[in-house]
């Protein structure tokens, strides 16, 4: 299995971590190389996972002098994160997306979209779940939101256009520039927000409450998300039961 993506659960609910392993075991393309109930327990001292599925307890934090966010700031370090969580205590959706995770989903996942989200997680896209749109957008309208830092008008709508997955080339003709100019403009958004990859100019339109459907960020290695209220299909019916490990 040299070839597929090395994955590391941890959540600490022993039937969740069995569900997840038992999704997970249907890709061809991943492969699970350690799954523990603890921060504490995560083999750092490993080689890097090619990325992890991190279920926070209620109370997230790795040791009594660790806060939460330290913890998360921990894991992404370490490799890229996907958070299954309820987004109330100890992360909100926005708070997990300004740490670094590039997935987020609930513990309501149906065993399709969980797959997609790994493999978007692992190519170094982002995966927002449709359900967690709308109290993502609740978030960003209450005081202390992100603000637009030092971007232009025309950068910060360049900024929208690349984050929902439009080419440099789209992204000029909407725009009516050049695509030189755009690449220009991107290299200065860039520059200016201090970022280097797609999913992390991604997660900043977002933070920015640029995209008017956060589930419409799209682009490189990033998977298409249904819709807010779109019905997920037959498979969601059996998430609960394979995340809990029942057939």
């Amino acid at each position: 299995m040299s070839n597929c993506a090395r994955i590391a659960i941890i959540e600490h609910q022993n039937l969740v971590r069995h569900g997840l392993e038992r999704v997970l075991s249907q890709s061809p393309r991943l492969d699970v190389v350690s799954a523990v109930g603890r921060v504490q327990d995560f083999p750092f001292d490993d080689p890097a996972p090619d990325a992890i599925l991190y279920g926070p307890p209620v109370h997230d934090c790795a040791a009594e002098s660790e806060l939460p966010g330290q913890t998360l700031a921990r894991l992404v370090a370490r490799a890229p994160v996907l958070l299954v969580s309820d987004f109330h205590r100890p992360y909100r959706v926005l708070e997990a997306v300004r740490a670094g995770v590039l997935g987020c989903v609930t513990g309501r996942v149906d065993d399709d979209e969980l797959l997609r989200a790994v493999d978007t997680v692992v190519s170094g896209g982002f995966h927002l779940s449709s359900t967690l749109v709308p109290r993502l957008q609740s978030e960003l309208q209450q005081p202390g939101g992100a603000e637009p830092r030092s971007l232009a008008r025309r950068e910060l709508e360049a900024l929208r256009l690349l984050a929902e997955g439009l080419t440099h080339s789209q992204i000029g003709r909407r725009m009516g520039l050049t695509e030189a100019t755009v690449s220009t403009y991107v290299k200065r958004i860039r520059t200016k927000l201090n970022v280097g990859n797609k999913a992390d100019l991604t997660r900043t339109a977002i933070e920015l409450g640029l995209l008017r459907d956060p589930a419409a960020a799209g682009g490189d290695g990033a998977a298409p998300l249904p819709a807010p209220g779109r019905a997920l299909g037959p498979m969601a019916s059996r998430s609960r039961s394979l995340l809990l490990g029942k057939n």
